[in-house]
């Protein structure tokens, strides 16, 4: 879960907002500042988190179980038999 602080020795500071409207939808811009690289990659590693537990799961194409069957391995193939030199 991503947070800020309102508290003024926080390390991600916000810098500015703003909201556009576009028929039903509505988007808000936040824009953090900071100096610390810690709190950078953290927030970055939160945000992300946030932004992978929002997307739906991924539905498969069959529901009968065929799919995970069908998905096969591309093995090499196998090697020649060649004769030993005791048989030659």
């Amino acid at each position: 879960m991503f947070m800020l602080s309102d508290r003024p020795d926080t390390a991600l500071r916000l810098k500015s907002f703003s909201s556009a409207t576009r028929g039903e939808k509505a988007t808000i811009k936040i824009e953090i500042e900071t100096t610390d690289m810690w709190a950078l990659a953290g927030a970055l590693k939160d945000l992300g988190d946030v932004q992978r537990g929002q997307k739906p799961p991924k539905a498969s194409t069959r529901s009968d179980g065929k799919a995970a069957a069908q998905k096969r391995l591309a093995l090499p193939s196998p090697r020649l038999a060649l004769p030993s030199p005791e048989e030659e």
